[in-house]
C-alpha cells in the first residue's frame, strides 16, 4: 500500500479558508505550505509597520508574523479534522536578532502537537535571507 503525499496546493487552500481580518490589515501572505506542520508566510514592509524609523519593521508586527506563520502550521497539521474548531494561541515568546528593513519572510514548523495542543518554532528573516527573529509560539487546539 502506498500513501500519497498531501498536495501542496491544498493545504494552503485549507489555511487560506480560514481568513484572519487582521492579516488582511497587515499584508501577511501565505507564500506556501509544503506540509502538514510547515508553513511560509510574508508580511511585506511598508512605512505604516515601521518603528520611530520608518524604514524598519516594527518588533510588534514581526510577533504577530510569527503567531500567524505558527497558525498556519497547526491548520496545516490539522487538517480534515471534523472534529477541530479553531485554536488560540496560548504563549509566545520571540527573540530579536536583527533588523528588518524588506519585507519579512516567517517559515514556522510544528515540533509538537496532539489533540489538544501544539508547540511551534518560527524562524523570521529579510528579503535577503539574513535571520531576523526565532519564535516560539503555544497553541490550545479547540474542538467541538
Amino acid at each position: 500500500m502506498t500513501s500519497t503525499a498531501p498536495d501542496p496546493e491544498a493545504l494552503k487552500a485549507r489555511v487560506e479558508a480560514r481568513p484572519v481580518p487582521f492579516w488582511d490589515t497587515l499584508g501577511i501572505k501565505v507564500v506556501r505550505i509544503d506540509e502538514p506542520g510547515h508553513a511560509i508566510l510574508r508580511l511585506p514592509m511598508r512605512p505604516a509597520l515601521g518603528t520611530r524609523r520608518a524604514e524598519v519593521l516594527h518588533g510588534g508586527a514581526i510577533a504577530t508574523l510569527i503567531d500567524a506563520a505558527a497558525g498556519a502550521a497547526i491548520i496545516a497539521m490539522i487538517g480534515d479534522d471534523s472534529d477541530y474548531s479553531g485554536q488560540a494561541t496560548l504563549d509566545i515568546n520571540v527573540s530579536y536578532l536583527n533588523a528588518i528593513t524588506t519585507d519579512a519572510i516567517a517559515e514556522a514548523r510544528i515540533l509538537r502537537a496532539n489533540r489538544s495542543i501544539g508547540f511551534a518554532q518560527v524562524e523570521v528573516s529579510d528579503a535577503n535571507g539574513k535571520l531576523a527573529a526565532i519564535g516560539r509560539v503555544t497553541y490550545s487546539v479547540i474542538r467541538k
